[in-house]
Parts: C-alpha cells; sequence; structure tokens
C-alpha cells in the first residue's frame, strides 16, 4: 500500500511540470490510468540572440502561445507503461519588419503527439526507479497556416529517467527525478535536440506539494536563422526554472498550478508562463 501511495504522489510531482514532458521515471502500476488535462501559457516580449546577449524588444512585438494539452498514461505491464501527449495550441507571433511595421499573425489547432513507452530497467528497494523511454512525434497539422503550429515533421525521442525518494536527514519524504534525451526531427535541416531535466518535490503535510525544477533544451541545426514564431526556430539552446504548488482533494484527483521563467539562452525567447493542471488517477 505504501508503494502505491509513494508511486501515485510521484506521478503527480512530476506532472507539474510542463505537459510536453513526455515521461516520468516512476512506474505507473499494470492496468492503472493517468490522465492529465492542462492549460498552458507562454509568453515572450523580449529575446536573446545567437551569442546569448538578451535583446529588448520592440512595442507590440512578442511571441504568446495558449494551449491545452491532454496526457494520457496506461499500465501494460508492471514496468511498461502506454503514454501519449498531444497539445493545442492557439500561437500569436507579431513583429516589426524593417519599414517599422507591425505585423501580427496567428494560428490555432491541433499541435504534434507525442505516443511511446516508458520501461523500468532496475528498481531499487522500490524507492527509486531507473526507466527507459521512447516516443514517435507526429505531426497533426499542415504548414500552411500563418503562424507554423511546429515544424510539420516527424520525429523521435529517446530518454533515460531515475525517479525516487529520500528517507533520511533533512530532505526525508522529499522526492526528486533527473531525465535525460535526445530529440531527433527527421528533416534535412534536423533539429538535433538535447534534453536535461532536474526536479525535486517536497510534501507540504497530507494534501499539499510544492516542487522545484531546472531543465533546459539544446537544440542543433544546419538553419541558424531566428523567427519571430518560437515554434519554428531550429538552432538554439535555453534554460529554464519552474516552481508548482499542488493539492490533493482526493486519492484519484489532485491540482498543481505551475509557474516558469528562462534563465538564459541563445536564438530564442525571455520566456515566462505556466500551466493548470489536473490529474486524474482511473
Amino acid at each position: 500500500m505504501r508503494m502505491k501511495k509513494t508511486c501515485l504522489f510521484i506521478l503527480m510531482l512530476l506532472s507539474g511540470g510542463m505537459v510536453d514532458r513526455a515521461f516520468a521515471g516512476w512506474p505507473i502500476g499494470k492496468y492503472r490510468n493517468v490522465v492529465i488535462p492542462s492549460f498552458n501559457f507562454y509568453q515572450s516580449h523580449d529575446t536573446w540572440n545567437a551569442s546569448g546577449q538578451k535583446i529588448k524588444g520592440q512595442p507590440g512585438a512578442g511571441f504568446t502561445s495558449y494551449a491545452m494539452g491532454l496526457y494520457v498514461g496506461y499500465g501494460l505491464t508492471r514496468k511498461l507503461d502506454l503514454l501519449v501527449n498531444v497539445i493545442a495550441p492557439n500561437q500569436n507571433s507579431a513583429f516589426v519588419d524593417s519599414k517599422g511595421v507591425l505585423n501580427k499573425d496567428s494560428s490555432t489547432g491541433v499541435g504534434d503527439m507525442q505516443v511511446g513507452v516508458s520501461y523500468n530497467l532496475f528498481n531499487f528497494g522500490y524507492k527509486s526507479f531507473l526507466s527507459i523511454g521512447g516516443s514517435a512525434i507526429i505531426p497533426l497539422y499542415d504548414t500552411t497556416k500563418a503562424v507554423a503550429l511546429g515544424y510539420g515533421t516527424y520525429g523521435a525521442e529517446f530518454k533515460v529517467m531515475y525517479a525516487g525518494g529520500i528517507d533520511n536527514g533533512f530532505l526525508k519524504h522529499t522526492y526528486y527525478n533527473l531525465e535525460a534525451g535526445y530529440r531527433r526531427y527527421f528533416d534535412t535541416q534536423g533539429p538535433n535536440v538535447l534534453l536535461l531535466t532536474a526536479s525535486l518535490g517536497v510534501p507540504l503535510g497530507k494534501r499539499n506539494q510544492v516542487g522545484f525544477e531546472v531543465s533546459g533544451q539544446y537544440s542543433n541545426s544546419s538553419n541558424k536563422s531566428f523567427n519571430p514564431n518560437l515554434a519554428v526556430n531550429r538552432d538554439f539552446g535555453f534554460a529554464k526554472g519552474s516552481i508548482d504548488l499542488g493539492h490533493t482533494f482526493t486519492r484519484r484527483f489532485s491540482v498543481f498550478v505551475v509557474g516558469f521563467y528562462s534563465l538564459a539562452g541563445y536564438n530564442t525567447g525571455v520566456g515566462y508562463g505556466g500551466s493548470v493542471q489536473t490529474i486524474f488517477k482511473l
């Protein structure tokens, strides 16, 4: 029973980050389901140039995204989980051209879908778990929209995850998750993306949790150009920090509120935003 409660808490904790995180290192459990609808917000007015220098945005210019997300996980066995993650964004891009004219465009639709599996390789006393995951990236849109919703190309992702809990010391009852991943888009321009995430969660009583996360992406491509529509930039990098607060209403229903801010980067936006996520364990 203790293991089941701990697994549920870890899953809720790790889901406290942005929903585009496809996997967490903790197995869901055989024949168990997790459904996570979410609302996500991202905004950027300023940018980092190719050298990492912060550039102040011009009045009215920027990039804003509102998105509904849905993450579904199903435990096929005690070690193997099926995972599906899809997002439907409304993206708004505004930039000032060489003539000083402010140009605004927006698009709405269903974005990329990730479908994959996560497999638990080892557990260490059922207190920590080492897992691997692989997924396919499937674009569910065309590239004719005014503000493209993504690269419009298929891709794949592989991750190694290590998650667990701390039983002693001043961090007792604290939970952690570490992830390293590689993502490849099957286009002549790529990109090839390195993903890194470190999360820490602390329970505040029986029903409340606070979580902290540092994550980053390094994306490499032969296409070094910068686009005001941040969703289609291919060569960039960033590091961001986030904090989340969660409340467990019942053993099957929880809500998390997340906020994040971009700490450093190059060829990308100085972004901030957050999400509200509802977690159902069925």
